[in-house]
């Protein structure tokens, strides 16, 4: 296992740690490499490595941090060794230590590093430093082999290291316990001199944890360490995944037994409604969510809201917590969607059909009910409102309050921080589930991003299984091209790395082009082709991205589509406003075929795109809470044709791999028409799309670059005319406002 510390790269599986925990905090303009060696009780000797980078020679290097009271003077650093580097022994005691690098004289901290502490209300690099009196556990190497359904089989090698005193491992201490479906049984566990051989077999599809627990002769225990793995058929990943955003509370009624009063005073719109955890397993298992080729769930947060209610935004309407973002509890699933048998039934149901589940977890604010504020109110700050004269969004981002019944985390609190990050943890293990969706990203300190993961992902992936972590940084209201957007790039791009998020909603392509070029006509196809050439080369390459045309903070696009304006999202003419001024049903098959055309396109796109409930029919409704209409199972008409639609891109998506993971390839771009390709290697799928009414006949050149030799015959997946190559170019045949995804 990592240690807490420690530098691992755990996505991938074949990763073998170091039996040492060590901290890789390196960059361009120097880096810290941290060791803690095995010690006796007391402080630890850690060892701390500072690299300068390329092109600087420092003359003094020290390290100042909480055991100096950061003195400039600082603990002297030795070097530059043959590599360059500078090295400093500190004892320091089991905990979070903060600390920075003082060269020649001037305090620095690195940004690489993973861990980070304020103190004196000053951001630090931090190294947590183990219990060195404690035995380690590490992964030394692992192997999945699945020859057919039902069989199986995972083995693995543990290795002990012993603590300071080096006693030796006990054999009889050894357990190794398999958890699948929420039962515990025992796993085969052996011991050979430090190693420790690990097996399972006979594994039914679906997704396992082993904890591997074992002591020294003294008795000291070295900490579980936990491996996670899947058994499937087929790979997941979550570059690829369909995620479905379903609100719990108005998905499915499935038990009417947990369903709460009416609320006096509290709009229906705004109350609860009945939806449940239980309805949500129910769909999974009829199978709903894989006919849409779903393989990821992201929820609205679990954690129990208040009973009374609140006054709105309007300073006018009453509404209840039934979204879920006014946590009371830290560690509670709330009554009203189930409580946790439903949610631990629910998850089961879910990775049974292969499907991923994400909590939103929720680390800006708290309800001023809360435990937490009612127990500790120095780890919040209350004060202005956000949006209110003198308390900007964006100027006061960090302190201001979503509304004055909500107190704001204050993650430069370290004991606030430290809890928050544990509750993901408890969150994540409680449940089994497998991510995180992090509310409100850019409202808090880079430390609650930076800290959590880290803490999550030493935790739940010494084994090479990826905790999905992926945020909501809301940004990118500007068109004014890519160039004047970088900033906007930049800060999305801030959160996303190998110890930080692993992707986020791409704010700057759904506010460029869904409701612009698909749901009015403001701006052309050319538009969403050069948006969508963007987001690929302004966001790091590894990161998983997550288009969207809507989500439940946005009105419906149906609605959008139907009330058409270039800029009808942010139009307080459009109707659909949160309490007056009410969107009707679309009166025209128009909306419906706009709709169907921008989801073509979405589930084309690289990344993980977002399909919000009742996108697959097309839920009509404006501003929240008229976003939010409850489910509705049957459908008839322009809905059901769109619930066709939506399912054959699903099918498309799950069987092409290229339409998943291809490169983005732009073969045609018009005001009303575009064509891309999709490739991944050899393998090729094309997307063509028409805004046009009354159709179109696409002449497309197919450059020597895309393997599609002439003669290829190319199938539609969504049903219609296929084409051949000939000459090296597709004829496309499109009906109105129509699209397809071709390929072999």
């Amino acid at each position: 296992m990592c240690a807490l510390s420690g530098a691992c790269d755990a996505q991938h599986a074949d990763y073998q740690p170091p039996s040492l925990p060590s901290l890789d905090a390196g960059s361009e303009a120097g880096s810290i490499d941290a060791t803690v060696p095995p010690d006796p009780p007391g402080p630890c000797t850690t060892t701390f490595r500072w690299s300068p980078g390329t092109g600087r020679t420092p003359g003094t290097v020290a390290l100042a941090g909480e055991w100096n009271g950061f003195a400039k003077v600082g603990t002297p650093m030795k070097g530059p060794d043959a590599d360059g580097a500078f090295t400093a022994d500190v004892e320091l005691p089991p905990g979070l230590v903060a600390y920075k690098v003082v060269v020649d004289g001037a305090y620095e901290t690195d940004p690489r590093a993973r861990l980070r502490k304020y103190v004196g209300g000053v951001e630090n690099s931090a190294v947590r430093v183990a219990d060195c009196r404690d035995p380690l556990l590490s992964l030394s190497k692992q192997d999945l082999a699945r020859p057919v359904a039902g069989q199986g089989r995972y083995t693995a090698t543990v290795r002990f290291a012993p603590g300071r005193a080096a006693s030796a491992i006990d054999p009889a201490s050894v357990t190794a316990t398999l958890r699948a479906e929420g039962a515990e049984s025992p796993a085969t566990a052996r011991t050979t001199g430090g190693d420790i051989s690990v097996e399972a077999s006979g594994l039914k599809d679906g997704k396992y944890t082993i904890f591997v627990r074992a002591k020294d002769r003294a008795g000291r225990a070295a900490r579980p360490l936990r491996l996670v793995f899947w058994v499937e058929g087929q790979a997941f990943s979550w570059k690829d995944a369909v995620l479905y955003m379903a609100m719990i509370d108005r998905y499915k009624n499935g038990d009417p037994s947990n369903d709460p009063a009416k609320t006096a005073g509290v709009d229906l719109r705004a109350d609860f409604q009945g939806g449940d955890l239980e309805g949500l397993r129910q769909k999974i298992a009829d199978g709903t969510l894989d006919r849409l080729g779903v393989r990821a769930l992201w929820l609205s947060p679990f954690h129990t809201n208040p009973k009374g209610s609140y006054v709105a935004d309007d300073g006018v309407h009453q509404v209840m917590g039934y979204h879920g973002y006014w946590p009371v509890k830290a560690r509670e699933v709330d009554p009203r969607i189930g409580g946790a048998a439903a949610l631990r039934a629910m998850v089961r149901e879910a990775h049974a059909h292969g499907i991923r589940v994400l909590q939103d977890f929720v680390v800006n604010h708290v309800h001023k009910e809360h435990e937490y504020f009612k127990a500790h109110p120095e780890w919040f700050r209350t004060g202005c409102v956000c949006g209110t004269a003198g308390c900007d969004w964006t100027g006061r981002r960090l302190d201001c309050l979503f509304a004055d019944y909500l107190p704001d985390v204050n993650w430069s609190v370290t004991e606030a921080g430290e809890a928050f990050a544990e509750d993901a943890v408890w969150w994540l293990d409680a449940f089994d589930l497998d991510g995180l969706r992090v509310d409100a990203v850019k409202h808090v300190e880079d430390i609650a991003v930076t800290n959590m993961a880290t803490r999550i992902r030493e935790e739940f992936e010494p084994s090479g299984t990826r905790v999905f972590l992926t945020g909501e940084t809301a940004m990118g209201w500007s068109d004014c091209g890519l160039a004047c957007n970088a900033e906007q790039y930049g800060t999305i791009t801030r959160y996303i790395g190998p110890w930080q998020l692993d992707g986020q909603f791409d704010f700057v392509l759904h506010h460029a082009v869904p409701y612009r070029s698909f749901a009015a006509d403001g701006k052309g196809m050319i538009h969403a082709d050069y948006w969508a050439q963007a987001s690929v080369v302004s966001y790091p390459h590894d990161a998983i991205m997550t288009p969207y045309i809507g989500s439940h903070d946005t009105p419906r696009f149906v609605t959008l589509a139907t009330y058409r304006g270039q800029d009808a999202a942010h139009d307080p003419g459009v109707p659909g406003n949160k309490w007056s001024n009410v969107a009707a049903a679309p009166d025209s098959a128009e909306a419906y075929a706009r709709h169907r055309l921008a989801l073509t396109w979405l589930l084309g796109l690289p990344g993980a795109p977002l399909l919000y409930y009742g996108d697959e029919y097309g839920q009509w409704g404006g501003a929240d809470p008229n976003n939010r209409a409850m489910f509705r199972e049957a459908v008839t008409g322009e809905e059901a044709k769109t619930l066709a639609h939506v399912r054959a891109l699903g099918k498309a998506r799950a069987e092409l791999g290229p339409l998943r993971r291809g490169e983005y390839r732009s073969l045609l771009a018009t005001e009303d028409d575009l064509v891309y390709a999709r490739q991944l290697g050899a393998d090729v799928a094309i997307v063509a799309l028409t805004r046009r009414a009354a159709g179109a006949t696409l002449d497309v050149s197919i450059p020597l670059t895309l393997p599609l030799a002439n003669g290829t015959v190319l199938r539609d997946r969504l049903g219609g005319a296929g084409t051949t190559v000939q000459s090296s170019r597709v004829v496309i045949t499109l009906g109105p406002r129509g699209s397809a995804v071709l390929a072999r």
